[in-house]
Formats: C-alpha cells, sequence, structure tokens
C-alpha cells in the first residue's frame, strides 16, 4: 500500500480520533502528574517549615523562660551591696549543650522564609556567646581570687544585659 492508497480516516485501520484521544490522554495524565507532584512538594515544603518553625520557637522559648527564673540579676558594686559569693551562687555553669534542638534542626534552617534563618542563627550566636561567658564566670568563681571579683562583676553585669537582650528579642517576636 503506498501513501497515496492510506485512507486519511485512519492509519493502519485505527481512527484518527482514537489515535487523537491516545496523545492527548498522555499528555494530560503527564500534566495531572506533574501539577500533583507540585502540589505535594509544596504541602511537604509547608509542613516542614511548620515544623522546624514550631521546635525552634519552643526551643527559645523555653530557654527564654529559665533564663528569667533562674539567672539571678547582679547587686550593684556602686552601693556597696555587693557580695563575693554572689557571685558563687550561681549554678548556671554554660558547659552542657542547652540547644539540643537547633543542633538537630539547624540544616533544615534553610527551608524557613527569608529573615527567619538569619535572626534564629543570630538569636542563637548570642546565646552561644552568653553561655562561653556563663562558663568563664564559673571557672572564675571556683578560683576564689579576690583579684578578679571585679572583673567577674563586670561580666556578670554583661552576661546580665546580654540575657536580657536576648530575652527581649524573644519577647518581640511572639507578640
Amino acid at each position: 500500500m503506498s501513501f497515496a492508497e492510506i485512507p486519511w480516516g485512519s492509519v493502519s485501520g485505527i481512527p484518527w480520533p482514537q489515535i487523537f484521544g491516545a496523545v492527548a490522554g498522555g499528555l494530560v495524565g503527564g500534566f495531572s502528574g506533574f501539577v500533583a507532584n507540585n502540589v505535594h512538594a509544596r504541602s511537604e515544603t509547608r509542613r516542614a517549615r511548620r515544623n522546624v518553625a514550631s521546635a525552634l520557637v519552643g526551643e527559645i522559648s523555653a530557654l527564654c523562660h529559665q533564663i528569667k527564673t533562674l539567672f539571678p540579676t547582679v547587686p550593684d558594686l556602686s552601693n556597696g551591696e555587693a557580695d563575693p559569693s554572689a557571685i558563687r551562687r550561681r549554678h548556671f555553669r554554660g558547659e552542657r549543650d542547652y540547644m539540643p534542638i537547633f543542633r538537630a534542626l539547624g540544616s533544615h534552617v534553610g527551608v524557613l522564609p527569608a529573615p527567619l534563618p538569619r535572626d534564629l542563627v543570630a538569636w542563637y550566636t548570642g546565646l552561644a556567646i552568653c553561655l562561653e561567658r556563663a562558663h568563664e564566670l564559673h571557672e572564675l568563681a571556683l578560683q576564689r581570687d579576690p583579684d578578679s571579683f571585679n572583673y567577674a562583676m563586670e561580666l556578670a553585669r554583661l552576661e546580665e544585659a546580654s540575657l536580657a537582650e536576648l530575652v527581649e528579642v524573644d519577647r518581640k517576636s511572639v507578640v
């Protein structure tokens, strides 16, 4: 059979509407699979964002609560109220890992919307600096050196101001 002898209504005995329907069905089916996959991927991304954000907000709130309730204020040196034992009463050593959720989910912070990863990393960096300062205060308290008392009180005031700033940032972000 030559090309001129093929009936235009069918190819190899299959009618054109059936061929067109098979091609269109394949295209529509492929497109619907593509759309469904994208919708599913977006919902997974939203769920991941929500989970990471909820976990980190919970950890930050718990840390701020602990800072507010357990960290004592430093007495004023100018009024003569300062007592060398005040620095020794601090039970916060800064030696433990106080950020387990951040350490576990830190690699997933990037799924959060644009300003949040930067703000979270800045907050946790501030907390890490405070933990280093707390460890230094603990070491100074163990030394019981009267010459280092003024430095320890200065460091304690700096620590108190830094922790108050961290708590204030948390309060602003919740409101």
